[in-house]
């Protein structure tokens, strides 16, 4: 017969040994893009509809994002190419339970992966800028 004080020790073992085992770190989900613009090696990380800049010993420096939206929303559309001058980013996000794409989103530029341009009203400007 075991005593509360045997059930509560093979309790409590047992949480130490859970407690000591480490998951695995989850998959990367990330769709990567490397390329070269400018002469310039660019290692890009789109994830969840955000970019993130992937740093040489691995580490991701966020720089775009698409505006807040007060609701529930999934990204819809992030897709990424690039030619001998540009990076071009186009990203969009749905409400959840509307149809079509997109509540919030856009379409990018930038010439190093770092500093980028949004494409407003037919015109290119600052990312964070106000339109003219």
């Amino acid at each position: 017969m075991q005593t509360s004080s045997m059930r509560w020790w093979r309790s409590f073992s047992l949480l130490l040994l859970l407690a000591g085992c480490q998951a695995e770190p989850p998959p990367d989900t990330a769709q990567h893009f490397r390329a070269e613009v400018q002469g310039l090696p660019v290692h890009l990380a789109l994830d969840d509809c955000e970019v993130f800049r992937v740093l040489p010993d691995g580490r991701r420096e966020r720089v775009l994002t698409t505006d807040f939206y007060p609701m529930l929303s999934v990204c819809q559309r992030q897709d990424v190419t690039a030619d001998s001058d540009y990076i071009r980013v186009e990203l969009g996000r749905q409400a959840l339970g509307a149809g079509g794409c997109c509540a919030t989103g856009g379409t990018w530029r930038s010439r190093d992966g770092q500093d980028w341009q949004r494409r407003v009203q037919g015109r290119w400007v600052e990312a964070g800028a106000t339109p003219p």
